[in-house]
């Protein structure tokens, strides 16, 4: 079993979408890339003349990312397979994906990274968003008054005073045919509307069946595992198969291990205040399906050398039609 590690290891099955026409659009798409009045106020009712000030104010204190509206709503291929995450499903369309995300919530904030799989060569490829991330909550504005207030200051110019709920999404591929591959969700609850532990195993259950492995710790964490073999088969706990496949970390901010042979693999982890190991302050929940994940980072690297070589064949294909003459 080949086993790769990071959040930057390869990802989703030879892509029926990877043709040469379609890496023709790509390297198109890619190389484009790389190239790239005081009279009215005074008679004015009084409600009327502050309204204004107060929708600045109320539009200024809350993050803003920039992106134009969503287009909603949007409902997942009903032909993809397996379980979600909150309605998202692997395999969906990249943009598919990040406006269900808005459309669900259009007060998330959204964030982007360029690169999630580190040891991929893109032979200097501009690529599109390979991941993003959602997030809502409670903010406020930065003060920069002293270091300690810098230090607070966090995505989009904010202080997260309370993280609801953050939604992490990868999605790699060649400009133009990005998939989701991995879905990571964290909720954090405040102390008056925590759920009780039990209340969210039995939810759990009830959405991906019954889980291989239950773990409790005695600090206050419930780690529950649902880990399958490329073939779909359920794995057996306590052995190596199940050990080697079952390293897919809830929470996006972790460490992710996927290997070849490996198959859905769906990990929640939920978190107790020290004070009542019986409610839960947290709840995060991942999923990938490694082999898909394993066989389409393969992919998309032969998707970059072949897009490669056809830049090199038409800047040679260019300099031959310059007719140039070379004196020697």
């Amino acid at each position: 079993m080949k086993h790769l590690s990071g959040r930057d290891a390869p990802l989703f099955a030879c892509a029926p979408w990877a043709t040469p026409a379609a890496l023709a659009l790509a390297l198109a798409i890619a190389l484009a890339c790389a190239g790239c009045g005081k009279t009215d106020a005074a008679h004015a009712a009084p409600h009327a003349r502050t309204a204004p000030k107060a929708v600045a104010t109320a539009a200024a204190d809350k993050p803003a990312d920039g992106l134009p509206a969503p287009h909603c709503p949007v409902t997942p291929d009903a032909a993809l397979p397996g379980p979600d995450v909150v309605g998202l499903k692997l395999g969906m369309r990249a943009q598919d994906a990040l406006n269900f995300v808005r459309c669900r919530n259009p007060d998330v904030f959204v964030s982007f990274e360029d690169r999630w799989m580190q040891n991929l060569n893109s032979y200097g490829i501009k690529l599109g968003h390979q991941m993003f991330e959602a997030r809502a909550g409670d903010t406020s504005a930065c003060s920069y008054r002293s270091m300690s207030e810098r230090e607070k200051c966090g995505v989009g110019n904010r202080v997260w005073t309370h993280l609801a709920e953050s939604i992490t999404v990868a999605t790699p591929g060649v400009p133009g045919q990005e998939r989701v591959l991995g879905i990571w969700r964290t909720q954090h609850f405040k102390p008056a509307a925590m759920p009780p532990v039990e209340t969210l195993m039995q939810a759990l259950v009830a959405k991906y069946g019954a889980a291989q492995t239950t773990i409790k710790s005695g600090d206050g964490w419930t780690r529950m595992a649902w880990v399958a073999d490329a073939q779909g088969t359920a794995l057996q706990p306590h052995t190596q198969m199940f050990s080697q496949c079952s390293r897919i970390n809830a929470r996006a901010n972790e460490a992710q291990s996927w290997s070849e042979g490996c198959g859905l693999a769906i990990t929640a982890l939920i978190g107790s205040p020290r004070d009542n190991s019986l409610l839960a302050s947290e709840m995060s929940v991942g999923m990938v399906h490694q082999q898909k994940l394993y066989e389409f980072g393969r992919t998309l690297q032969a998707d970059l050398l072949a897009l490669d070589q056809m830049r090199k064949h038409k800047e040679l294909e260019r300099a031959q039609a310059s007719g140039a003459d070379v004196k020697l």
